[in-house]
């Protein structure tokens, strides 16, 4: 019996550090992007398993593997980005929300000079209004009636804006400090087996298309770590603002949705839900790398 145990114990930590490395070919098949959201607890379990006696190769396959898992994860929990220039607010109102007011007052209090919304629905539209004495150009993408993506701005929007073929990519330009910048909220789908991939790739085409300086906010449903949204940070050219933390609750799990990404990074804090499921995300944005 203990032969028994011990052999289901060896396939069974073999499978969850082979899942590791499957949850890195999120550029291969959206699967691995899956995967990829329990990159860090699978690591976890890898290292706690080296306590138990086991083959060698297994024992540098599972070093080898958490290795991989908490490295390209933890750091991003741990670091503090330095305050930039540009302040952008983003948030997931949910499409149901009903305190719009305390909402509009958060964000007005919080001095962002612009703001990226997501889930912008015909319930809760009434936000963009109480806002626009503040945030006066608001640029709103409607790709369905609760799925609205929005940019507002204190400034003017230097040119057209545009929006993503597919859900989601809201995206104006703006002037801040003599230095034009693109503005883009985005809301992605849930991952694979939902319509992630097909999203990101239309929101990589968007992103690919602007020129200058480009600053993302929004609710990407994946963690920063996942190779889809990885893409659209290289095709942009920026890097995540940190620390990055928890910003939705899937019951009682913890998950890193929400995120800010700019040339040169910056520092973010957070914000109370305020009537969503999504906590907001204030940062202070550098625009040169």
């Amino acid at each position: 019996m203990r032969q028994i145990c011990r052999g289901l114990g060896v396939v069974t930590l073999l499978a969850l550090c082979v899942g590791i490395l499957l949850g890195f070919g999120g550029h291969v098949h959206p699967l691995g992007d899956s995967l990829a959201l329990v990159r860090m607890p699978l690591g976890i379990v890898c290292a706690a398993g080296l306590a138990f006696q086991m083959p060698r190769v297994l024992r540098i396959f599972s070093v080898a593997a958490a290795t991989l898992a908490l490295g390209t994860t933890a750091p991003l929990l741990v670091a503090s980005g330095a305050e930039g220039p540009l302040l952008l607010y983003t948030k997931n109102l949910l499409y149901r929300n009903s305190d719009l007011p305390a909402l509009a007052d958060d964000i007005r209090a919080s001095a962002a000079d612009v703001v990226t919304l997501q889930e912008v629905s015909r319930t809760n539209g009434a936000i963009l209004g109480m806002l626009a004495n503040d945030y006066p150009y608001q640029h709103l993408c409607r790709f369905s009636g609760w799925s609205g993506v929005a940019v507002l701005s204190k400034t003017p929007f230097a040119g057209t804006p545009l929006c993503s073929t597919h859900r989601g990519v809201a995206a104006a330009r703006i002037v801040k400090e003599r230095q034009a910048v693109w503005v883009a909220s985005v809301h992605l789908p849930w991952p694979y087996p939902y319509d992630h991939a097909r999203s990101a790739t239309s929101a990589s085409d968007l992103l690919a298309q602007l020129e200058g300086a480009i600053v993302m906010g929004g609710d990407f449903n994946i963690f920063p770590w996942a190779a889809s949204v990885r893409q659209l940070r290289q095709v942009s050219q920026t890097r995540l603002a940190r620390p990055i933390r928890p910003t939705y609750n899937l019951y009682g799990a913890p998950l890193f949705l929400d995120y800010v990404s700019a040339p040169g990074g910056g520092r973010v804090t957070y914000r109370d839900r305020l009537g969503s499921d999504h906590m907001g995300v204030l940062a202070a944005l550098h625009l040169s790398g």
